[in-house]
């Protein structure tokens, strides 16, 4: 399920400002209503309370009896107000990682630490950057062979675990390395509660480490309680919080809400389990993604990164060049099911909330489809204007579906052709 990141509550926001008149004025009557089912969708969505009545109060100040320009409808307007205030509830500097430094991670026991410290390291090594993982926890059974287990999954080195050695040794034994490294990622011990013993310790090693970033990972199921979770590590030096899970979580609000409640930016994003699950803090991305404007941005990252990845050169050159066939979508289908399913690909394209929660329980391996193209010619997929009702005929009958399916079928191409249109040069 992993459009609900950040899918229901886009689909009911949009949905409410669509619902406006098209006057040349709006009116009290079109913000009262649009208001208030905005207000529903965010707290069904988990938002502070205090947030809803802050930003709903802006919304109105702002719209209430603007003149709507004759080249703007009074849905873009208020559209427009929506998303300029929900970025100003989240929005904070750029994140940058200070290269030749140290991370410390910290969180309670399963809130996702050892897992957002391989997304970070995957991050990384993607960006030609070397790094080092040190697991710091001799306490959680498999710990440190968790820590491994990821560290070889990606190809980054980890710090061996010697028997016996306390925390601070490990710590020390790491920092030896750091001119190794443009990064040392520490892995730090988790607990189901906070106590004194695990404080006492997170202190000792943040005066030891000196890192540059001090991260507090917190399970984004929680909800509104991490603002507790984040109160009882309120004696350490933190900088920053990374959300985990959310690809499990159709709340999404805890977002809006974090920086207001914490004071402390938002810098990385865990949205799944895979290495590449992972999506560094990028306020007008994130904000487009929630009110259901998709991210293009990203859609032309993964797919050119799982083409260089797999050595397609010469499909990923034609795409840069604006050329796709029928043949091309056979292969990009392919490369969907390995981005996680055509789920995980159309949250990325606006307005695409509402169809994703139709899909939820079908059957969207691509079979049909591939079944109907594997029934053309290969003349036909290179030229799909060649298909007549008689070719149609043809192809349906040969792949078990009918001319509906097929001109379906051409229709999404053709979506999918101008999208693939906007790969850099």
């Amino acid at each position: 399920m992993n459009f609900i990141m950040f899918g229901r509550l886009g689909v009911a926001v949009r949905s409410a400002v669509q619902r406006i008149g098209g006057g040349s004025v709006v009116t009290q009557k079109d913000i009262d209503k649009t208001l208030r089912e905005i207000r529903i969708a965010m707290l069904e969505a988990d938002v502070s309370l205090s947030v809803i009545k802050t930003f709903l109060q802006k919304i109105q100040d702002q719209a209430l009896g603007q003149n709507v320009m004759k080249s703007l409808r009074p849905d873009h307007l208020i559209s427009k107000i929506v998303y300029d205030e929900m970025l100003s509830l989240v929005h904070n500097d750029p994140v940058q990682w200070t290269q030749n430094s140290s991370i410390l991670i910290m969180g309670l026991q399963g809130s996702g630490k050892t897992t957002l410290c391989g997304k970070l390291a995957y991050m990384f090594k993607n960006q030609k950057f070397s790094t080092l993982l040190v697991s710091l926890d001799p306490y959680r059974p498999a710990a440190q062979t968790q820590l491994s287990v990821i560290a070889n999954s990606i190809g980054v080195d980890v710090l061996p675990s010697l028997k016996g050695e306390d925390v601070y040794a490990t710590a020390r034994r790491a920092l030896i390395k750091k001119s190794s490294y443009d990064y040392i990622i520490f892995d730090t011990a988790g607990r189901l509660h906070v106590d004194q013993e695990l404080m006492q310790e997170l202190i000792g090693l943040q005066a030891l480490i000196q890192a540059k970033e001090n991260l507090l990972v917190c399970d984004s199921l929680m909800g509104q309680s991490i603002t507790d979770v984040a109160k009882s590590f309120s004696q350490l030096s933190l900088n920053g919080v990374a959300l985990s899970k959310l690809d499990a979580n159709h709340k999404s609000g805890i977002i809006l809400s974090l920086k207001s409640l914490l004071n402390l930016p938002i810098k990385a994003l865990g949205t799944g389990e895979k290495p590449q699950d992972f999506m560094q803090w990028d306020a007008k991305r994130v904000i487009s993604r929630i009110l259901d404007q998709g991210d293009i941005t990203e859609l032309v990252q993964k797919t050119t990164q799982l083409l260089s990845q797999e050595n397609h050169a010469q499909q990923l050159a034609r795409l840069q060049k604006g050329i796709f066939t029928l043949d091309d979508l056979v292969i990009q289908m392919n490369a969907m099911q390995k981005m996680g399913g055509l789920s995980s690909i159309l949250k990325l394209i606006p307005g695409m909330g509402g169809i994703l929660e139709s899909l939820q329980g079908k059957d969207v391996s691509f079979k049909k489809e591939k079944a109907i193209l594997s029934s053309m010619t290969p003349k036909e997929r290179k030229d799909p204007r060649i298909l007549d009702a008689s070719r149609k005929k043809r192809i349906a009958k040969g792949s078990g579906t009918t001319v509906q399916d097929i001109n379906q079928l051409l229709t999404r191409f053709m979506e999918m052709k101008k999208i693939f249109g906007k790969f850099p040069k």
